[in-house]
């Protein structure tokens, strides 16, 4: 059993929780992060819903990729700046690909958002590259989301279609074995399952309008999005103040009941 209790806040404002452990059986689940503002969002408490530990790898203050999945509950891929073709720049690049291989073909469940969908595109052996080779720019902002396969497990509690935030723009070919999960107007990879533990999804289910506000302060974060279209960040601000709300019940949701599933197996 697990107890947890929130403690206190983080100089940026990211809740820290004290968990007691007692006779915990599961093993705790790993984080591989490549920047610290794309972190769990509302993935944190989905884990503690389901009484799941977690830490973090931080890729981009150098800590070490584990080499195996033994010994983990699952693997968490964040999203990150750079590409997954770009291991001669990011040599963890090769060592995350390692792991999600291991975890996937382990039966280990992995969940991968953004870049991470990608890395688990790569590790599974599907093709990962920018998006303007199929004729489309990046897709930063607010856009619909469409469910593709209704009836699978990993979808059966969505809409038919949402509004999500997009930040990305490069993008995957399907995995052999995968089931194509989501689609969107830009790009039809958005999402697919591969196995019973393996979820990828291209776009940032995992936001919550605290984690969007500070990529609307980060500089690099403004940059890109203007880069996109001239008054991006205030769109996107508008757009929060309609959709961020939605986003966050709905995410909440859906990583409580996708955990469950993979926890059970």
């Amino acid at each position: 059993m697990l107890n947890c209790f929130a403690a206190g806040l983080r100089s940026d404002g990211t809740r820290i929780f004290t968990i007691r452990v007692e006779d915990a059986m599961a093993d705790p689940w790993l984080v591989l992060r490549h920047i610290e503002h794309e972190h769990l969002g509302t993935l944190e408490a989905a884990l503690l819903s389901q009484q799941l530990t977690y830490r973090y790898v931080d890729v981009f203050r150098k800590m070490p990729v584990p080499t195996t999945a033994r010994g983990l509950g699952g693997v968490i891929v964040m999203g990150g700046p750079m590409g997954v073709y770009e291991a001669d720049k990011y040599p963890f690049i090769q060592s995350e690909l390692r792991l999600v291989r291991d975890a996937a073909e382990s039966g280990i469940p992995v969940i991968g958002i953004c870049l991470g969908s990608q890395l688990i595109a790569a590790a599974l052996g599907a093709r990962v590259y920018p998006g303007h080779g199929l004729g489309h720019g990046k897709e930063i902002g607010w856009y619909p989301v469409r469910v593709v396969a209704p009836r699978d497990e990993f979808t059966v509690t969505l809409p038919a279609s949402f509004t999500a935030f997009h930040w990305h723009g490069d993008t995957f070919d399907l995995p052999v074995g995968a089931t194509r999960l989501f689609e969107s107007d830009l790009y039809t990879n958005q999402g697919f399952r591969w196995g019973a533990n393996v979820l990828a999804l291209q776009f940032h289910f995992e936001v919550d309008r605290v984690m969007i506000a500070d990529w609307m302060e980060d500089s690099a974060c403004v940059a890109e999005a203007e880069s996109v279209e001239v008054g991006r960040r205030a769109a996107i601000l508008n757009l929060t103040r309609q959709h961020g709300a939605g986003l966050e019940e709905l995410s909440a949701r859906y990583f409580s009941s996708v955990l469950k599933q993979l926890v059970a197996r």
